[in-house]
């Protein structure tokens, strides 16, 4: 049987770290690639494909010696970032390009930033084919990379089973939810600018913003922030929002929104970057810099006049063993 190793150095085999699923730098690309090697490792066989992970932290150089050693040409990358020192068939799975036009959203030195983008540029061009968590990652990527968009192949990614069992839509507690790290691209401080305007109409409404602190200047105003919890945490700071409150200047895919949106939450979104393919008709799509317009649609929200119920039903769309199969597909047909 045909072995694909899968690089997934540093990312633990299982979730509920202190720091929680999407709380740091990273942190939802490895929330994201535990669920995908569920999906690989179910139904790989049907393929011919046996799956070799490697979890254990290492350099590039001591992966590359690992594959040799154990005879392994054909590599997914789960992370989309190629090491150099890896050759043969690669498989980046790209999730999000925004450091190439917005690099002022990212703790880098230009001279950092030159160095990684072009090994990540130079990563995609030797790939034997790409993986897009989204159409706007994948029209990214063919721009800034030259590779043909023939070559980019769209999985999106999935939703744990454990979600889709909706959730009582009439317990709801009033606040809003803002999940992920807590930086500059994420907009937080917008929200929270302007959450005393908020409070003149609804006068309990809470904002709570989970997540661990990335970098940059975040005002977080009267926000309550949770920065460590176990993803047993995360799903229940999400099953019990009013809303979700998604304003980033850019996202590569979305994920927290299609969490919220399976559990039946309200979600209000920037409608930039890949979040309308995620959210579609279902949400609330905003400009990012829109204040009135966000006051206003987060007020209906905690008046109850936001139906969640919709997301629950798109949601389908989205299939970890939807992308699993797309990923074995592809790579048996390039092997």
């Amino acid at each position: 049987m045909r072995v694909l190793g899968i690089d997934a150095r540093g990312i633990s085999a299982r979730g509920g770290s202190a720091s929680g699923g999407d709380a740091g730098p990273g942190a939802g690309v490895a929330h994201a690639t535990r669920e995908l090697i569920e999906e690989l490792e179910k139904y790989s066989s049907e393929y011919g494909i046996k799956l070799h992970v490697y979890r254990e932290k290492m350099g590039g150089w001591r992966l590359s010696r690992a594959l040799r050693r154990d005879g392994i040409s054909h590599v997914l990358i789960p992370s989309g970032a190629v090491s150099p020192f890896i050759r043969g068939a690669v498989f980046p799975w790209i999730h999000d390009l925004a450091i190439f036009d917005h690099p002022e959203w990212f703790p880098q030195s230009a001279f950092k930033r030159f160095v990684t983008t072009n090994l990540f540029l130079n990563g995609l061009k030797r790939a034997k084919h790409i993986f897009s968590v989204s159409e706007d990652t994948r029209r990214a990527a063919a721009d800034k990379s030259g590779v043909d968009a023939s070559n980019i192949t769209v999985t999106y990614q999935g939703i744990k089973t454990s979600f889709l069992h909706g959730r009582n839509l009439y317990q709801r507690e009033p606040y809003a939810l803002i999940l992920g790290t807590v930086e500059p691209r994420k907009n937080i401080s917008f929200i929270t600018d302007l959450w005393d305007d908020v409070r003149l109409r609804v006068p309990e409404a809470r904002i709570v913003v989970a997540g661990k602190r990335g970098w940059g200047n975040v005002r977080l105003g009267k926000a309550e922030v949770v920065d460590r919890f176990d993803d047993v945490k995360r799903d229940e700071l999400l099953k019990n929002a009013s809303m979700l409150l998604l304003p980033s200047l850019h996202e590569g895919f979305g994920r927290t929104a299609l969490e919220a949106m399976a559990l039946g939450v309200p979600v209000i979104a920037s409608k930039r970057g890949a979040i309308p393919e995620v959210v579609g008709e279902v949400g609330v799509l905003l400009d990012p810099e829109d204040r009135q317009a966000w006051i206003q649609a987060i007020v209906k929200g905690f008046e109850g006049r936001l139906d969640g119920k919709l997301g629950i039903e798109r949601v389908k769309r989205f299939s970890w063993e939807k992308t699993a199969r797309i990923m074995l597909a592809k790579i048996d047909e390039c092997w």
